[in-house]
């Protein structure tokens, strides 16, 4: 494969900012995983959205590397519209509904790779003045953005109950051509995610591409 994008100097310059930003003496505990592919997804999506009309939607962000190399990469501060990240910003939450394995997978996650990083994500963006930090538990949070309309949607939540009370709560908000990057879609482990979202894309007509990377991308259609 041709991976060219990985040499681009303005990808590796967001990419090594974001994935690598301290902040009081913390790092994001995913420093070791080499997230390069998955954050020239959401780069790609972002920039696509920028030909449509709307803000820009991230729901599961701990550290913000992916919105973070979109805000570096697309200089995101010199543009008329919000970026809105919602999240904890302390962990995976319990969740009525969750799988025994999402329930266990939860509780490993918060005991070994999330701290409270509130701060961390608001000192990242201090020169951000159109991203938005929002905290709390979805899809209670998304009243802030109400009426709002929005261009690229990014869902990582670790679980299947939120993010379907996510991106029905959030679809009729998505403009036509409006891209949505779905995290852990086609990731072995996150089977109720899997059938959470194909079942939503099923009712709406539409199927999820599935990417080598484990995400899954959805487009609503323009007619």
């Amino acid at each position: 494969k041709n991976v060219d994008f990985m040499k681009d100097k303005a990808f590796a310059s967001a990419y090594e900012w974001s994935a690598h930003f301290e902040w009081a003496g913390k790092t994001s505990p995913w420093t070791h995983v080499d997230l390069r592919w998955r954050s020239h997804i959401c780069v790609w999506a972002a920039a696509q959205a920028l030909h449509l009309d709307g803000d820009f939607c991230e729901c599961g962000v701990d550290t913000a590397i992916f919105s973070g190399v979109i805000a570096k990469y697309l200089d995101f501060a010199r543009l008329d519209r919000k970026f809105f990240l919602f999240d904890t910003y302390e962990g995976i939450p319990e969740v009525e509904g969750m799988s025994e394995h999402e329930s266990r997978k939860r509780e490993n996650l918060n005991a070994k790779r999330y701290f409270d990083s509130f701060e961390f994500v608001h000192n990242k963006f201090k020169d951000y003045g159109n991203v938005d930090i929002v905290r709390g538990f979805l899809p209670g949070t998304l009243a802030a953005i109400d009426g709002r309309k929005i261009a690229y949607l990014s869902v990582d939540l670790n679980n299947a109950p939120s993010e379907q009370a996510v991106i029905e709560r959030l679809w009729p908000q998505l403009v036509p051509g409006a891209l949505v990057v779905i995290d852990d879609y086609a990731f072995k482990g996150h089977q109720a995610q899997y059938d959470v979202w194909n079942a939503f894309a099923a009712r709406h007509s539409l199927l999820i591409a599935t990417l080598p990377t484990g995400q899954g991308l959805l487009l609503k259609p323009r007619g």
